[in-house]
């Protein structure tokens, strides 16, 4: 059964990636962000519900990327760092959609899939008040911001939980602050100083019963009193001189009635005026006070316990994948080496002078094999006059047809291995030279010479990277050596993780338009991983790639159905034009 590559797990992650402008690695057992790259578990598989958390988390980590400052800070308040976290990741989520409208529903089926499962609820009455507050900032944005619109039957009731822990008016002024969200962020700073706002509308709807409890009835009463006092006046003299002071008893503003009662010193029934306020108003006031001290101490002294997970370290837990289900396949990260320019330009300085005549003899080569010359055949539409005095012959061969030569149209992907052997010294024509600076030289020329051709695509990646687990990206498809000459100044480290390095290669070529892919591996050494290389470029050939390769003084057939020993080194540079030649000449 033949395994490509089409929709294989790394390969995907890999476009998404670049599609982003993010690097992106796969493998181990955790998904994880060090705020430049993603890393991705080691799937291998095709299971669509673990991709959707895939692929949603990979777009969600790569706007935080794009968009999110990481160096803000939020303080000891855990409610006020998860509250700006979550306005923060409608913000950047609606940004990645105006330039990714994929990534929309890309999020949306990640959510989809978490209320299917039942990883979603609605805050209910009984939940922390902090809890109450974040989820229903949480799902409204996300019902109405991001379009996730199955989330608004939680919204809906998320909201009455809402009005049941907090103040009255709390939910009006909150909607109103959040009516900024989106156009009303630009940064994160700006989400940061929404939730400062919310939280200090929220101390004052607190605060606003206990500190105003008496004072609206001073400020309402003497009013009242004022206006019925002068209905009083206005009807004394068509009323009994009892009505009046009935109604004067009854309303208590009578100034004549303000004198204490002389029943147990009680202060009577509670005058505007009085010293103190009337038993039956004190204590509930008193109460409705300390709930909403008690609440704002809820809010402050809030862990991260108390609040629902986030959702992305939910899907982040949903892909970790057990060590022995992990697999083997690793998809590199692509780092780009800071060297030095003057290295490059010296290297490329010497290049040109030493492969000149290599160079102008493959363009001319290539050219030759593209031109339609035509040629003589015996029926036709076209008479070649040259050719009618071959008719005494008994030649008929007088007609002239073009014949179609396909043009050179690929994608070229040297991958150059740079392992600490590659360091090894040489003396060729009295000067010491590294194998490595060698393999870099032809490398370079063959490019030159290749990125010349219309129709070649070519790029080069020299593995390792920092470390096993990256690559060093020379060159990428689609840019010119003299734009990237500072990245050749490499040097030889670490081993040969050719099986991670094949990986990304052919991610990268299947992302590039070119019918035709060629895979060309120079390397002096045994991969680290026998197996797993054999087994990725025989999906590679499966899919298309054309894998070669050139081994320094070692054999590298078993590995390439396509191959060269060069024992002799001063070859390298002649016999990697001659079987790139060949390759091309081949289409």
């Amino acid at each position: 059964m033949h395994q490509t590559l089409e929709r294989a797990f790394p390969i995907v992650a890999a476009a998404i990636g670049n599609r982003f402008g993010i690097s992106v690695a796969v493998g181990g057992t955790e998904a994880y962000t060090d705020g430049q790259s993603i890393q991705l578990p080691g799937y291998n598989g095709s299971d669509p519900q673990y991709q959707n958390y895939a692929w949603g988390y990979l777009a969600h980590e790569a706007a935080h990327v794009r968009y999110s400052d990481f160096q803000l800070d939020f303080g000891d308040s855990v409610l006020r760092r998860r509250l700006c976290n979550a306005i923060e990741d409608v913000r950047i989520e609606h940004e990645l959609a105006k330039v990714y409208p994929g990534t929309r529903l890309t999020l949306a089926r990640m959510v989809e899939q978490m209320l299917t499962e039942g990883r979603l609820t609605a805050q209910t009455a009984s939940d922390h008040p902090g809890n109450v507050l974040f989820g229903y900032i949480l799902k409204r944005l996300r019902a109405k911001v991001l379009g996730q619109t199955i989330l608004e039957p939680l919204v809906d009731a998320t909201r009455e939980a809402l009005r049941a822990c907090f103040p009255r008016g709390t939910l009006i002024r909150l909607e109103g602050l959040l009516s900024e969200v989106p156009e009303g962020l630009t940064c994160e700073r700006d989400c940061l100083d929404l939730t400062d706002r919310i939280l200090a509308m929220l101390e004052e709807e607190c605060a606003k019963p206990a500190a105003t409890a008496s004072d609206d009835q001073s400020d309402t009463d003497p009013e009242d009193d004022n206006t019925r006092q002068s209905d009083t006046d206005s009807a004394k003299d068509d009323q009994p001189s009892s009505d009046s002071d009935a109604e004067n008893e009854q309303n208590g503003s009578n100034p004549e009635d303000s004198a204490p009662s002389d029943q147990d010193g009680d202060p009577g029934n509670g005058s505007a005026n009085s010293p103190n306020p009337p038993s039956g108003t004190e204590e509930p006031a008193n109460q409705d006070s300390a709930e909403r001290t008690s609440l704002m101490d809820q809010l402050n002294t809030l862990s991260e316990q108390d609040l629902e997970q986030d959702w992305f370290e939910t899907a982040k837990s949903q892909l970790g994948l057990a060590p022995d289900s992990a697999g083997k396949c690793t998809l590199p990260v692509g780092l780009f080496p800071k060297g030095s320019r003057l290295v490059g330009q010296a290297l490329a300085n010497r290049v040109e002078q030493n492969s000149k005549a290599l160079r102008v003899a493959l363009q001319s080569a290539v050219q030759s094999h593209r031109q339609n010359r035509p040629q003589a055949v015996r029926n036709g539409r076209r008479i070649d006059p040259r050719r009618l005095t071959k008719l005494a012959l008994g030649d008929t061969r007088v007609f002239c047809r073009s014949r179609q030569r396909v043009a050179p149209n690929c994608a070229v992907h040297i991958l150059l291995d740079k392992s600490e052997s590659m360091g090894e010294t040489l003396v060729i024509q009295g000067e010491k030279v590294s194998l490595l600076t060698l393999a870099l030289e032809a490398s370079m020329a063959l490019v030159l010479a290749l990125e010349s051709i219309q129709g070649v695509n070519p790029a080069i990646t020299a593995f390792p990277g920092a470390d096993d687990d990256s690559v060093h990206q020379l060159l990428r498809h689609g840019e010119k050596i003299r734009d990237s000459l500072g990245r050749f100044s490499v040097f030889s480290a670490y081993t040969t993780p050719m099986t991670q390095a094949v990986w990304f290669a052919a991610a990268q070529l299947l992302q590039c338009r070119e019918p035709r892919k060629l895979l060309l591996m120079v390397t002096d050494g045994v991969p680290n991983d026998l197996p797993g290389t054999l087994s990725i470029l025989k999906r590679c050939r499966d899919s298309g790639i054309e894998t070669l390769g050139i081994g320094l003084g070692v054999e590298v057939g078993h590995l390439f159905p396509v191959a060269l020993t060069i024992h002799n080194l001063t070859e390298l540079r002649p016999q990697l034009f001659a079987l790139s030649k060949a390759m091309l000449l081949a289409a």
